[in-house]
């Protein structure tokens, strides 16, 4: 029996420009289990935050999905209505982003957007949703909750906000979090605060969280599983160990050199030459290919298909396609 609370797959967006339609990502596919925390990784403009807004339906009206399938729960979350989508978005797939101050309403105090985001989804009044809302703040680690529930998100600092906005996500018991680079507004101290947050939330409700982010750090501290993403593609899948420990593809092994370390010093860092393509202007054949150091006259012709390097990760790269290494060799 499979254990996936949500399978992505052949997904593809695209969004309107002044030059035309173009794909912003393309052919996605991504499996999350049950009660494990995937971490999609990868510069900025390589699609995470599409591919989440794609899974809520909330991408802008610039855009819209052109293919693919979202199975959640064994349902798939394109061909329903809706109405029935809305009820799914925040009570079953709950999400938060990345600035907190601008996800909430700086006209309401955050108590009434925490009551109001309870009984949206539960049938209960309004002193019940207090009460419910306290206890939200409680478990986020918000001292002297009560207070909090009257402050507007003006009168308190980023870390603080963040925590608000977790409580009213985890507000309906979702069973999926997606957390769009929740940490990159925050000072380091509260980042690791704000993530180890979530690792106890996942540990005492069993929750699946989807984290999008561009820090390799918060993926070596928080993921189960990585998916590598760029230019609109899953470049590499696997488990975390796997990933870091033996990258397979160019552009992971790249991010990775990328790392800063302590023994660095006098050392010029390590940077992948060249910048993500923009989506009107796609390169042909493996889209990594105009700043890969390993590419081949092929990689730059035909795009390579996604297949299975070992045990535990999976690689779109011509030098990892056993099939064309062994045309090769013949």
């Amino acid at each position: 029996m499979s254990n996936a609370l949500l399978k992505i797959s052949n997904l593809s967006a695209e969004f309107k420009t002044e030059k035309g339609l173009f794909p912003a990502i393309s052919g996605v596919d991504l499996t999350i289990n049950k009660g494990e925390i995937l971490c999609i990784v990868g510069e900025s403009g390589s699609g995470k935050t599409v591919a989440s807004l794609s899974l809520m339906q909330l991408i802008p009206a610039a855009g819209k999905i052109t293919s693919g399938e979202i199975m959640f729960e064994g349902r798939d979350l394109l061909k329903i209505k809706k109405k029935e989508m809305s009820r799914i978005r925040g009570k079953s797939i709950a999400m938060i982003f990345q600035d907190p101050m601008m996800a909430l309403d700086p006209v309401y105090t955050c108590g009434n957007q925490i009551i109001e985001a309870v009984r949206i989804y539960e049938q209960m009044s309004y002193s019940s949703a207090f009460n419910k809302a306290v206890e939200l703040l409680k478990q986020v680690g918000i001292p002297h909750p009560e207070r909090c529930m009257n402050a507007y998100p003006h009168e308190l600092s980023g870390g603080m906000c963040q925590r608000i906005s977790i409580a009213m996500a985890l507000s309906c018991n979702p069973k999926l979090l997606i957390a769009d680079e929740p940490t990159t507004a925050l000072d380091v101290t509260v980042q690791a605060q704000i993530l180890e947050l979530l690792k106890k939330i996942r540990k005492e409700m069993n929750m699946s969280i989807m984290l999008i982010t561009h820090d390799l750090g918060v993926v070596a501290e928080m993921a189960d599983r990585v998916a590598v993403m760029y230019a609109g593609k899953v470049m590499e899948e696997g488990d975390v160990r796997s990933i870091f420990r033996y990258p397979q593809h160019p552009y992971t092994q790249g991010l990775i050199k990328s790392i800063p370390h302590m023994d660095q010093k006098n050392k010029k860092l390590y940077s992948i030459d060249g910048t993500v393509p923009s989506i009107s202007s796609m390169p042909n054949g493996c889209r990594f290919s105009p700043r890969c150091p390993d590419a081949a006259d092929i990689c730059e012709q035909k795009e390579p298909a996604m297949v299975q390097a070992n045990e535990n990760c999976k690689v779109r790269c011509w030098k990892q396609d056993h099939e064309w290494r062994e045309g090769e060799a013949g």
